[in-house]
């Protein structure tokens, strides 16, 4: 299925809000080690109209930068820190132009923004609990992540209102990508093709190299329109995992819930009706939104032991007693849905939004610069330079 870029949030809002520290949280140990800032103050190392980055939010934001790293196993070169701190440089400062360009239609916008994404994030942790644990990790209490939502959301709607808006994408270029799969990127890649033809000095493998990049793309493209093979399930759960603290239960309650479970399947196969016991007795935080049913392909992140179990079934049937890593499961499949191509009409609205981020991506070089040179940035630290400024032209996405 087609799966869209976001443009909504922007690193550089995410890095400026991380860069400003959790407010409120405990003061650090006095065995911390220094920073410059302790000893020579903190230098500012940018300013301009309304805008002013010290020395200390650029460090903070470095640090961050390189926690996320280390979170997913990656490592920044020091040959490559005055570059990344170029860019954390180049973000703050637009973060804090775009701020400054709120107006209060644009605050009314960002608090839908914010809203919906903090609706989205507490989904996706399916459940309050678990959606607080990943706060706690990352040193925020719920209303310190809801304020800086919303001051991500600032962002995003001065960019919808100055950028987005002004963007149109027709329903030829969406039926065109449809059928096709050429979307920006595609476009350019072409018009830079046209001039290779044209030009005798082009390599010859350089031409083929393009051409086969322009069918690699349509490919990928037309990739995500494809729907895979879905199965719609229902299931009972009993948890093996303490649901305060997420601890493993004694081997003796786990004995005794799968025990349980296996009564609850024979209830099941003598013909009770499944979704009463499913709301009788499933322990699924989520079962009163869902009421225990799950619809997913082979690739989401499901534990691969209750997708094996749940492909594996035939329509109406009821699996063995399933144990995952969080608990045990009796699913019952209620329906397969095969691989197929997305319809035109599910997936305009989708379509029409992803290209119109394309656009948005390649007109933000521009943008930024532009906004840089109003607000009249000057750079005070020589090592560090602003991107936007130096190569104005759009890229591509």
């Amino acid at each position: 299925m087609l799966r869209l870029p976001v443009v909504l949030v922007l690193a550089a809002v995410i890095v400026t809000n991380v860069a400003r520290g959790a407010e409120g949280a405990a003061t650090a140990p006095a065995s911390r080690t220094p920073k410059l800032s302790d000893l020579f103050g903190d230098e500012v190392v940018a300013r301009g109209q309304n805008v002013e980055v010290k020395r200390s939010q650029l460090e903070e934001a470095f640090t961050a930068f390189k926690a996320n790293l280390a979170a997913r196993g990656q490592q920044l070169p020091e040959s490559k820190r005055t570059a990344q701190e170029s860019q954390l440089l180049q973000r703050l400062i637009v973060t804090q132009i775009l701020t400054n360009r709120v107006t209060e239609a644009d605050r009314k916008v960002a608090k839908e923004l914010g809203e919906k994404f903090l609706a989205e994030s507490k989904k996706n942790a399916q459940s309050e609990d678990a959606f607080n644990r990943q706060l706690k990790a990352m040193g925020l209490t719920p209303e310190q992540f809801h304020r800086r939502v919303i001051e991500q959301s600032f962002a995003e709607a001065v960019i919808q209102r100055e950028v987005t808006s002004k963007i149109t994408v027709t329903e030829a270029q969406m039926r065109d990508f449809y059928t096709t799969g050429t979307d920006l990127l595609v476009r350019l890649l072409q018009a830079d093709l046209e001039k290779m033809v044209k030009d005798p000095a082009a390599p010859p493998a350089l031409v083929a190299q393009v051409k086969q990049r322009i069918d690699d793309v349509r490919k990928a493209n037309l990739a995500r329109l494809e729907q895979a093979e879905r199965v719609r399930v229902s299931h009972i759960f009993l948890a093996t995992l303490d649901r305060k603290t997420e601890e493993h239960l004694p081997e003796e309650q786990k004995k005794r819930k799968r025990q349980d479970m296996e009564r609850l399947r024979k209830r099941a196969l003598d013909g009770e009706d499944f979704a009463k016991l499913v709301k009788e007795f499933s322990e699924d935080r989520g079962v009163q939104q869902t009421k225990g049913e799950y619809t997913f392909t082979r690739d989401d992140q499901f534990a691969p032991e209750f997708k094996a179990a749940a492909f594996s079934l035939e329509v109406g049937k009821i699996s063995d007693v399933v144990a995952t890593g969080i608990g045990f499961h009796v699913i019952k499949l209620l329906e397969k849905i095969p691989a197929k191509k997305a319809e035109f009409d599910k997936v305009s609205a989708d379509l029409k939004e992803f290209l119109t981020q394309q656009e948005v991506q390649r007109a933000m070089p521009d943008y930024f610069a532009q906004l840089t040179k109003e607000a009249k940035v000057e750079v005070l630290d020589p090592k560090f330079k602003l991107e936007g400024l130096e190569d104005p032209a759009p890229k591509k996405p």
